[in-house]
């Protein structure tokens, strides 16, 4: 899902990976109701014992991850680890390791990178804390895509030709193509099937974004 919201999701997680060599945890949009997206990389035998253990709220990384907005090293982080936590952690080569967390209206995201061998350098928290704003904003930041552009993006996405759309919303071919490259250029898409993917990962599509579509209308009649 992540690889169709970020541009080059897979070379750019990579840049993220050679400095968080002992993993890499991202969560997207987290709220009462859970996350919208996950991702993460750390070694299956500590995510197994993680869950067993259930270790989350215990977890001082996710605790500050949750509480507040900025970046850390793990060194730094002032949070009680009443169940040695970052302690168990360190059998997994979670020895070292940096959060960043970034508040969206009502939601938090937050990335975690780990290494086994030394702090990460100002250098490297600058990147990932750029890189990690950026991508943020790309997931859980909602274009101001107009009503008539999101109507466009729904013909498309239910599979209507252009000479379709244009009959189906009553518009000409040209003002279905300008909607269309308008919609991509906001979506930071770079063809209309990567737009519609991208709006539908980020549920712009559903009535409750934007007013129903004509062609919803349209085929209610």
């Amino acid at each position: 899902m992540l690889a169709t919201l970020i541009p080059n999701f897979d070379e750019e997680i990579a840049k993220i990976h050679e400095i968080g060599r002992s993993g890499v945890f991202m969560v997207f949009g987290f709220s009462f109701f859970g996350p919208e997206h996950v991702y993460q990389n750390y070694p299956k035998e500590w995510s197994e014992l993680y869950q067993k253990r259930n270790y989350y709220f215990a977890d001082p990384v996710f605790a500050w991850s949750l509480s507040y907005t900025g970046r850390k090293r793990w060194s730094d982080l002032k949070m009680h680890d009443m169940r040695n936590v970052m302690k168990d952690s360190k059998q997994f080569g979670l020895k070292y390791g940096a959060s960043f967390s970034k508040k969206n209206g009502l939601t938090q995201s937050f990335l975690s990178v780990a290494r086994p061998d030394r702090e990460l350098t100002d250098v490297e928290m600058e990147f990932i804390d750029a890189k990690f704003c950026t991508w943020v904003q790309l997931v859980m930041e909602k274009p101001r895509l107009t009503d008539a552009e999101l109507d466009v993006l729904r013909c498309l996405r239910d599979g209507f030709s252009q000479s379709e759309i244009a009959e189906i919303l009553q518009i000409s071919e040209s003002t279905v193509k300008q909607r269309a490259i308008k919609s991509c250029k906001k979506l930071n898409a770079r063809t209309r099937t990567q737009a519609v993917a991208i709006a539908v990962a980020r549920n712009y599509l559903t009535t409750e974004y934007g007013q129903q579509s004509k062609l919803a209308v349209q085929l209610s009649k």
